[in-house]
């Protein structure tokens, strides 16, 4: 007879914007429907939170991870990820994740839908060796997250920040800036780059489709080139949110190279990684077990 897996919930007690009692709340839903215990409410900082995650791994046999995509991010950084399966149990304002997992329901329907899931083998990206991630970019991207974290902090609520912090940061903030870019073997240049996304899920947040094409298991890094003005920004999220984005120059590969006229800012799963002028990011092939 089939064991039945051991679950464990890591909540991070810094996502979304729900009362702390309406969070105990549902995750008391998710860890009775999974016979779970919860842990990282009671952690200060992402290394406490990390801390946490690589000691319940080691207790159980999928770890739940309760937030938003920064927060699934920092899981699979913390965690053995091909030997600890992970299940994401949204908590956050943007999570793409929700998306590219085909979610629906709140969160008894998703915690159910974990325990009654399949493994799943799912690749991940490389940056340059220093952290591992299913969504990044460079370009307008670094300049609207720390934008958006700021209109969040004064109040607005997801969308309203969203569209706040991008309107800004095409007109006052972000400096395009020139690059060139390999995917394998073929390089070409941009004289002012919008953005430049490399994905392993076709979703950003708030489910925008930005890379429609792109696939969790398929050996490759998608890739897509945005070095249009406002006009095709416009486009690009109008088919977004309704078809999947038409607008950009689709590529995908193994290994993708970036370098820059002047740094930039990276994009890291929904939150702001590290600025240089040169970026590589490589497929991990089936190194991540994700149970959905």
């Amino acid at each position: 007879m089939k064991s039945t897996p051991r679950y464990a919930i890591l909540a991070n007690p810094a996502s979304g914007n729900l009362p702390m009692s309406r969070r105990y709340a549902l995750l008391k839903q998710a860890a009775d429907l999974l016979s779970a215990d919860v842990h990282g409410l009671d952690t200060a900082s992402a290394e406490e939170f990390s801390q946490c995650g690589r000691e319940q791994a080691e207790r159980c046999d999928v770890l739940v991870v309760a937030g938003g995509d920064g927060t699934f991010s920092l899981a699979i950084n913390a965690v053995e990820t091909q030997s600890t399966a992970l299940a994401f149990l949204p908590f956050g304002t943007g999570n793409a994740l929700t998306y590219a997992l085909g979610y629906r329901g709140g969160t008894e329907a998703i915690a159910a839908r974990i325990r009654a899931g399949r493994m799943h083998s799912c690749d991940l990206i490389d940056c340059g060796g220093r952290k591992k991630g299913f969504m990044v970019s460079l370009g307008i991207d670094g300049a609207e997250i720390r934008l958006y974290e700021k209109y969040r902090r004064q109040g607005y609520g997801g969308l309203s920040a969203h569209i706040r912090a991008g309107l800004r940061a095409y007109f006052q903030d972000y400096q395009p800036t020139g690059a060139s870019i390999t995917v394998d073997s073929a390089s070409w240049c941009i004289r002012r780059l919008t953005s430049f996304m490399v994905v392993k899920q076709p979703f950003f947040g708030m489910g925008l489709q930005a890379v429609p094409r792109a696939l969790w298991s398929d050996g490759h890094l998608h890739t897509l080139t945005l070095a249009s003005g406002l006009s095709g920004i416009v486009g690009g999220l109008l088919t977004g949110f309704t078809v999947g984005n038409r607008c950009g120059d689709y590529r995908r590969g193994k290994t993708v190279t970036v370098k820059l006229n002047a740094p930039l800012t990276l994009q890291i799963d929904g939150d702001v990684g590290w600025s240089a002028n040169r970026f590589t990011f490589s497929v991990l092939p089936g190194v991540l077990l994700l149970k959905y």
